[in-house]
Parts: structure tokens; sequence; C-alpha cells
């Protein structure tokens, strides 16, 4: 694991009250925010976070105005910016973007997760109904 990236780790496991922040060997950690919302940190090298959020699967027959509500959460003038939604190769809706480490401590990475699992929410909510 990158140093810098066990840096902030550690710092965002002092924002959260928790001891530590188990990474697997990538430098990988799930977190959880509430019961169903997980988020994925990947540390992609020692400058980069990568954050994932799996939502729900892409509905089988999506419906027009809900699949252009949520394709135009990639503008650039979205508020998601800079995070995207997307669908990995299983098919479920995600949403990903990278961050540079530099600018983030334990709290404002608290925020950003927290901030991403509540639009995780709201997509998932958007789309199940």
């Amino acid at each position: 694991m990158f140093k810098s990236t066990q840096t902030l780790y550690d710092d965002l496991a002092k924002t959260l009250g928790v001891a530590s922040l188990p990474a697997d060997d990538d430098g990988s950690v799930e977190l959880s925010i509430g019961d169903d919302t997980p988020v994925i940190l990947f540390a992609e090298d020692a400058y980069t976070l990568m954050l994932v959020a799996p939502i729900v699967p892409l509905p089988a027959e999506p419906d027009y105005g809900i699949m252009l509500w949520l394709m135009r959460r990639n503008f650039h003038d979205s508020p998601l910016a800079p995070f995207r939604v997307a669908c990995d190769a299983a098919g479920m809706v995600v949403i990903w973007g990278r961050v540079p480490i530099g600018s983030l401590d334990g709290r404002s990475l608290a925020a950003l997760i927290d901030a991403l699992g509540q639009e995780s929410r709201l997509i998932r909510d958007e789309l199940v109904g």
C-alpha cells in the first residue's frame, strides 16, 4: 500500500471513530453507509483514490425518463461531478470517480463518502421506485 493512502486511511479512521480501516493487499477498503450502501475505496497509485458505489442491477426494461435523468448525471455540470454513473460488466449500476489524494484529509474524505452514499440511495430510489 502507498504511504499516502495509508496516511489518508488512518486519518479517515480517526474521523469515523474507529481504530483502523484494514485494507487488502492492493490498498482497497470497503465501507458501508447505513445498512445498504457500500462504497469501495481503491488506491490506484500514490496520488489517486478511486471511489466506487455499486447501486442496483440495471432494470431489464428501463423507463426512458429515468434513463434520461440517469445519463444526464454524467454531464459536465452535473451535481455528481467528478463522479460518473456507469454499468459494470455484470450490469450493476455504479457511481465511480477518481480524486487526488493530496486534496483530501479524513474529514473531507468522510464527507465525500457520505455524499456518494446519499447519491447512491437517490439513484437506487429512482431506478427501483
